[in-house]
């Protein structure tokens, strides 16, 4: 009798979980990440493909089970987390300002013996997660002067970033912050001439470099100004800071409509193409798939921002659609960063493209801000057309 209560309980609760699952949603990053482990089987050196679709596939199986814990888990309850969080968030991040491992110019990882790690990419996650609770907590948030909470509370998180010399991953933070400002009702006009005055900002800084050989206002390091120069000038070092731009190019212009075959790309295989399982794995895509193969990986990401746009639009609270904008903000601004700088449109920065890069940590953490998603889809009234 008992084993048959257990057996009952068991059966209604496997049904209950398969029906809190947002399908569309998991489909779609099912069919993206899949993709990810064919270009990087074909692109990864071949001393270190296996090591490195070992690791990816290890960082999948806990990204499901961070996944799986927090559809389980009410996202409700992490309001009552918010300070615990947010604390976490500034000490980690802050530690690898004095304990990190420097490479590339960045000093944004932790070397924990086994495996090396990248906090910056789990602080993301962290950060929508405390910056919606703070959003969701205010009455109003009009006037410029209301701004001041929410600046407040990014300034630190982001301080900790540029520290680490990384002004790419500190641009994913400052885009994540004013797209949730955006979902939280600011006037779209005022963050319009805020933009303006940033970007006026920085093209100063830039004209000021090149007219005057400094870097007033804005103190870039060399490394960083390489990259700038390397985005406006490629052909004036084309072996040395314009490199990565120009064989990126080159890379996708030779993968014309159908591409060239799976591992049948001479740029990745004999090693021209830079870093074709991480930074430039989009050119690697596109070299072996194509036209199409583009296409249908970005098509892929549209589809994903729809069904994101969809859960956020018919979320049972406020905290729940800053969460998922959140989300969406963070997966946007990694998309456009990583596929504008392959086709020299951007800076060339380390942003992963999400779900296909190598990089265990920054799967590991995407993964994770599916399953908030999925706890805030799994809990709304659904649309008719859902």
């Amino acid at each position: 009798m008992v084993y048959g209560c257990r057996g009952v309980f068991a059966l209604y609760w496997h049904s209950r979980f398969w029906k809190m699952i947002d399908w569309p949603l998991f489909i779609i990053v099912v069919a993206i990440t899949g993709i990810g482990f064919v270009v990087i089987s074909s692109a990864a050196p071949s001393y270190e493909v296996k090591a490195d679709l070992i690791k990816q596939a290890a960082a999948v199986v806990m990204g499901m089970v961070a996944w799986v814990i927090l559809l389980l888990l009410d996202y409700n309850e992490l309001r009552a987390l918010h300070w615990w969080i947010y604390g976490f968030n500034v000490i980690m991040l802050f530690a690898v300002v004095a304990f990190g491992v420097e490479v590339m110019g960045n000093k944004n990882w932790l070397d924990l013996g086994v495996i090396m790690v990248q906090p910056s990419e789990l602080g993301k996650v962290l950060l929508i997660i405390t910056l919606a609770r703070q959003l969701d907590g205010m009455e109003r948030l009009q006037a410029w002067w209301h701004l001041g909470p929410p600046i407040l509370h990014v300034l630190p998180v982001l301080a900790a970033v540029v520290l680490q010399k990384d002004l790419g991953t500190a641009l994913v933070f400052a885009a994540i912050s004013v797209v949730m400002v955006y979902g939280r009702g600011f006037p779209g006009k005022k963050l319009l001439a805020a933009f303006v005055l940033v970007a006026g900002f920085v093209v100063g800084s830039v004209w000021s470099h090149y007219t005057y050989g400094t870097v007033f206002p804005l103190n870039i390091n060399p490394d960083q100004w390489d990259r700038i120069d390397a985005f406006l000038y490629p052909e004036k070092d084309p072996q040395g800071s314009g490199w990565q731009v120009l064989q990126s190019k080159m890379a996708i212009a030779s993968g014309d409509i159908w591409g060239k075959g799976y591992k049948q790309g001479e740029y990745q295989q004999d090693g021209w193409l830079p870093f074709p399982h991480t930074d430039f794995v989009f050119a690697a895509l596109v070299e072996e798939w194509g036209f199409v193969g583009g296409a249908v990986l970005l098509g892929l990401y549209a589809l994903l921002f729809l069904r994101l746009a969809v859960i956020a639009f018919s979320a049972n609270d406020r905290y729940g659609t800053l969460i998922v904008v959140g989300v969406a903000a963070l997966f946007g601004a990694h998309v456009l960063e990583n596929v504008g700088m392959t086709m020299g449109l951007m800076p060339v920065t380390g942003i992963p493209l999400p779900f296909v890069s190598y990089g265990p940590t920054a799967l590991l953490a995407n993964m994770a801000a599916i399953g908030l998603v999925q706890s805030v889809a799994a809990r709304r009234e659904p649309l008719p057309y859902d």
